[in-house]
């Protein structure tokens, strides 16, 4: 199969209680090699981007209803403007940060995904199947 990946920027918002919302530029990939992940790159030109990876899955149901526990957590909700949004959030060590994306574009972002690796089909990708047969093979 040919390596496929995609990337979509997007322009989110970092939510603050103190200092209210600021812009957060981000390129989204996803790559049929790891097909069941997607990584966010936020503030990719600066001088300390900041990466997160989580399940492609995860994504998807996020737009629908809450979805994630632990590091991870992402709920449908309206933008400023009364728009579909996503809101996620992500816990470290140092903090939780909440951001806001348009739902709009992270169904585009999903549809182009879906495109290169169709939802299901994931496992055929990672040869799990064969990986599992051959374990219990040797059980």
């Amino acid at each position: 199969m040919e390596h496929m990946t995609v990337s979509y920027p997007m322009t989110l918002r970092l939510l603050s209680s103190q200092t209210g919302s600021r812009p957060l530029p981000a390129q989204f990939h996803y790559s049929a090699r790891d097909p069941l992940a997607v990584t966010v790159v936020f503030d990719a030109q600066s001088e300390s981007p900041v990466s997160w990876v989580f399940a492609r899955d995860l994504l998807a149901e996020g737009l629908d209803g809450r979805a994630g526990i632990g590091d991870i957590s992402l709920w449908p909700t309206e933008d400023e403007a009364g728009l579909p949004a996503l809101q996620i959030r992500l816990s470290s060590p140092d903090g939780d940060a909440y951001i806001l994306a348009s739902a709009s574009q992270v169904e585009e972002f999903l549809a182009r995904t879906w495109r290169v690796v169709p939802p299901g089909a994931e496992s055929a990708l990672l040869g799990i199947d064969l990986a599992l047969v051959s374990l219990l093979d040797g059980a």
